[in-house]
């Protein structure tokens, strides 16, 4: 019985595996002829022509430069070509699709023109005959893909499977068998594969779509764009390219030497700090070869030149200095107007030095009518002008003769002092000159003029009788006023200080005489007053008792067991 069972069981494996052979082999994974309608299947026109094609697979299948070509029993050379699908913009790299289980409909030109509202997705010439014919599927090398040929009697040789499916009726079609729904027989034998039936009264259409390959230079078909890269304007693609200088012309994935990227990826050139230190505008003589700028470079490496330029005064053209051009560390180096073909106006102007990209590197305060020979200069830091021009060498200040006896000139911004006045050259300020001549008002009674001052005294201040000071008093020789004796001899004649007063020396006025501190006949003790602790005590020791009362109570039936214990070790030792 055990052997009839595994025999039964063997024989349903074997059973589904050969039907399961047999159902792959009669399907097929690509794009089939599904129907093909040669007349008017409604007694209307003989040219009421039909073909469907149909996408048998569970992809989307690439039908680019796919074509659907009629002809001949018996050879296989096509009599014309029906429709191919071609992309709108036919060039490389666009595509036209026909989507996963999906048909195309191709009908006649007289068909389209009788019913204008049937959709479809292409328009042939009409011509498909009953019999002896056949419709093909190539692929854009030539390729065929699917054949079915019809109304032929016996083997043929363009027929797949060497027999044509049978005649169609005159009010049917033939069209491909359906295995499931979704699914069409494909087993290469066309009077297996086809069978004569009604038209459909529905249609699917508008399930052929373009696509274009977004990225050429890879391999297959990139209906999406890769992820990180980026494609350009002939649809190539590579890694998403950074412009890391977006101030520069072109792009650049780079810094470009000499270069350094700042905020929001701004380039700018790193080139050393060089300062103007000089120039001359006005010299002795000749512009031509004489005006001159200077350079000076205070770093400790050498500067290239070929990416700086010059700007003179307010203009926007630049002056590029010589080819070569290189200013060593430390040094000073001028260009002439030979050099570099500039021109210094004599009025007012400056100068400026920028990098090829714009950026300021230094300029020269303005300058204002500077004099014949004179440079603007920078010495000490602070921009003067200067007779004494230095072209690359460190800047001096002007040069400044002395004063001789004969050639003294004097500059003042002081108000010349009046005919009669001369300037006094301990004060600075304007005297009257006095001369015989000069008239002056006459001195009132009781005065007369000083020759010091010039100005009227009283004779009286000076020669006349002093008023005799009171008794007790004399005359101050400093101030020719009278003052206490007394005060002169420390004595006074003050009115005494009451009792337990005394006359402050500082101020000679009375004042209390402090009183000593008195002195107790013992020494302090400190005393202290009862405390009332006693009574929180008490409290503390009444909630004591009563938190043991209920601890006790508590745990009653522990301290009566342990009691219990205890006595009976206390038996136990009486005992013994």
């Amino acid at each position: 019985m055990h052997k009839q069972y595994v025999f039964a069981i063997f024989v349903a494996i074997w059973f589904c595996v050969i039907l399961s052979a047999q159902h792959s082999s009669a399907l097929s994974t690509g794009l089939v002829i599904s129907q093909v309608q040669t007349r008017s299947l409604y007694g209307g026109s003989a040219s009421e022509e039909l073909i469907e094609i149909y996408n048998n697979s569970n992809a989307d299948i690439d039908i680019t430069n796919w074509c659907v070509k009629y002809g001949s029993t018996g050879t296989t050379v096509p009599t014309k070509t029906l429709t191919c699908f071609n992309h709108s913009v036919p060039k490389a790299g666009n595509y036209v699709f026909l989507s996963k289980r999906s048909p195309a409909v191709l009908i006649s030109k007289t068909f389209t023109d009788l019913y204008p509202n049937f959709g479809y997705d292409s328009v042939f010439s009409s011509g498909l005959r009953d019999s002896d014919r056949w419709v093909s599927i190539s692929d854009a090398t030539g390729a065929v893909i699917d054949i079915v040929e019809w109304g032929t009697v016996g083997l043929s040789s363009t027929a797949e499977g060497n027999v044509a499916t049978v005649l169609p009726l005159a009010s049917q079609l033939i069209q491909r068998k359906m295995v499931t729904p979704g699914e069409l027989q494909d087993t290469n034998n066309n009077f297996n594969d086809f069978e004569s039936a009604k038209p459909r009264t529905i249609y699917s259409y508008g399930l052929i779509y373009e696509q274009e390959d977004l990225c050429l230079n890879i391999d297959g078909i990139q209906l999406m764009l890769p992820y990180g890269l980026i494609a350009d304007e002939n649809r190539n693609c590579g890694p998403v390219v950074i412009d890391v200088c977006s101030n520069l012309d072109g792009i650049q994935t780079a810094a470009l030497d000499g270069y350094t990227v700042k905020d929001n990826r701004i380039c700018m050139l790193d080139l050393p700090q060089l300062k103007i230190t000089e120039l001359l505008p006005n010299p002795v003589g000749a512009d031509e070869g004489n005006e001159f700028i200077e350079i000076y470079n205070p770093n400790d490496k050498d500067a290239n030149l070929s990416r700086y330029v010059l700007y003179i005064g307010d203009s926007n053209t630049k002056f590029d200095f010589p080819t070569g051009s290189t200013i060593k560390a430390g040094q000073y180096l001028a260009f002439s107007n030979s050099d570099i073909k500039f021109t210094l106006v004599n009025t007012i102007s400056k100068v400026a030095l920028r990098t090829i990209d714009n950026q300021s590197i230094d300029e020269t305060p303005t300058y204002n009518n500077p004099d014949e020979g004179s440079s603007w200069a920078l010495i000490d830091g602070i921009w003067q002008y200067t007779n004494r021009p230095t072209p690359g060498e460190t800047d001096t200040p002007s040069l400044v003769e002395e004063a001789t006896e004969t050639n003294v000139v004097i500059e003042s911004n002081l108000a010349s002092c009046a005919a009669n006045q001369y300037r006094s050259p301990d004060t600075n300020r304007c005297r009257l000159i006095v001369t015989s001549s000069s008239t002056l008002s006459p001195c009132k009674d009781g005065q007369y003029r000083s020759e010091e001052t010039n100005r009227c005294r009283s004779i009286a201040s000076d020669a006349g009788p002093v008023t005799a000071c009171d008794e007790g008093q004399e005359r101050n020789p400093d101030t020719n006023r009278c003052r206490s004796i007394g005060a002169v001899l420390g004595v006074s004649d003050l009115a005494p200080c009451k009792e337990g007063q005394e006359r402050n020396p500082d101020t000679n006025r009375c004042r209390n005489i402090a009183s000593p501190m008195p002195q107790a006949e013992y020494a302090p003790e400190q005393t202290a007053e009862a405390s009332n602790n006693y009574i929180l005590w008490w409290s503390l020791a009444a909630v004591g008792l009563i938190a043991i009362s209920y601890g006790i109570w508590e745990w009653r039936r522990e301290f009566i067991f342990i009691l219990s214990k205890i006595k009976i070790l206390v038996s136990r030792k009486t005992i013994d």
